[in-house]
């Protein structure tokens, strides 16, 4: 019976670890506490010297003609697609719509429309040039879509 009770012990010990090893990694403002952070640190603490002279052209002139751009963003292995409407001003997304996919289930419409309905939160106010979403909303693949249709929308308004 020993090795039985033993078996149990070192299961539950394993289980434990499990959880709770991968808290062990952060601090608590939630920031991981390995090499990586550090080294990521030393690159952004350097990066404003070599990236000072292109920030300083971005200051001076506009790299997107404002105006009011649409694209259907695609994702998913469906595929599944939604359009966005995104409007951009000094570079700066000022207003995001979002068209829903016409032919869909009623699963895939739900996640669409809650994910319509966070994105302007997230996007507007930002710079085109950095707005990239993930998960919004519980939705995990509408992102994709919406950086897809950003992509598109960043080569067509791009000032040459």
């Amino acid at each position: 019976m020993k090795p039985h009770i033993v078996t149990r012990a070192a299961f539950g010990a394993a289980a434990s670890l499990a959880a709770v090893a991968p808290l062990a990694g952060c601090n608590s403002d939630g920031e991981p506490t390995t090499s990586s952070t550090s080294s990521s640190q030393d690159v952004s603490a350097q990066s404003p010297d070599m990236t000072s002279p292109s920030a300083e052209t971005a200051d001076s002139t506009a790299e997107y003609t404002d105006g009011t751009y649409t694209a259907r963003g695609v994702y998913g292995g469906a595929p599944s697609y939604m359009d966005f409407t995104v409007t951009i001003e000094d570079d700066v997304i000022t207003d995001v719509e979002s068209e829903l996919m016409e032919d869909n289930n009623d699963t895939s419409r739900g996640y669409q429309e809650r994910f319509a309905a966070a994105l302007p939160d997230e996007v507007v106010g930002e710079s085109i040039d950095d707005v990239e979403v993930g998960v919004l909303a519980g939705a995990s693949s509408c992102g994709d879509g919406f950086n897809d249709a950003v992509a598109q929308i960043r080569d067509e308004a791009r000032v040459d």
